[in-house]
């Protein structure tokens, strides 16, 4: 009960609709959840470690603009894409790893130890041997990039991975109908094996390779079936 009211208001905040500054009353969004009180309470106190709330003392609990959510957080990851009616998600994801990942590919290649490179090896080794765009090749995919970033040994990058694994899992579904993912293999090959040289350069071009390439399979996907990409669902407007 307290996972279904959680992810219920969760989405109508991202959606909108439960706009920025907007009171929640507890007893309606229990009414509306079919749950009890401590469920929404606990539902709420979830929220606001999440950043899309706050309980202000003896005036309630309200809506926090949109620049205080969590948008590394898994749930509000996921309840953007549910609720994302044009790609704006990916978009952003898109444009915030085309800053960083050449960075992450340096350092991985600079600070990278023999145990993370049999790890990414044998991703690699599952990618080649699955049905490629595949479950299973998205599996081995975000593995492989979670990975590269705990090469950077960089703690603080950790988080960042949640995004990338949102974006893999939106991304490859998609593109791999009008893609080619033996391309995408190959340059995860290249991106791994310049960290094996520990050649920062290298590295840092070849992830630059893997984000064009994925923009270019995006945009053509877009183009070709523009209704298709997206499973977010309508957003609600209060009637």
């Amino acid at each position: 009960m307290h996972t279904s009211a959680l992810d219920k208001i969760g989405r109508r905040i991202i959606s909108g609709y439960y706009p920025a500054g907007s009171p929640l009353d507890l007893d309606a969004l229990g009414k509306d959840a079919q749950v009890g009180r401590s469920v929404i309470r606990e539902a709420l106190r979830v929220l606001g470690a999440m950043g899309l709330i706050r309980a202000w003392p003896k005036r309630g609990t309200f809506v926090e603009p949109r620049s205080r959510w969590d948008w590394l957080d898994p749930s509000v990851l996921r309840w953007y894409y549910e609720t994302d009616e044009n790609g704006g998600l990916f978009d952003a994801i898109a444009e915030m790893r085309e800053v960083i990942e050449p960075g992450v590919a340096r350092l991985a290649a600079e600070r990278r130890t023999e145990a993370q490179l049999d790890a990414l090896r044998r991703c690699l080794d599952k990618m080649a041997a699955s049905d490629l765009g595949g479950d299973d090749f998205t599996e081995a995919d975000v593995s492989f990039h979670r990975l590269v970033l705990e090469c950077t040994q960089n703690e603080l990058l950790s988080q960042y991975a949640n995004a990338t694994e949102v974006a893999l899992r939106v991304q490859n579904p998609v593109t791999r109908t009008g893609g080619d993912m033996s391309e995408t293999l190959a340059r995860h090959r290249a991106l791994y094996d310049a960290i094996v040289r520990r050649s920062p350069r290298d590295a840092e071009a070849s992830v630059r390779h893997v984000l064009e390439q994925t923009r270019l399979d995006w945009d053509r996907a877009r183009a070709a079936a523009p209704t298709e990409l997206y499973r977010g669902t309508p957003r609600q407007t209060k009637k």
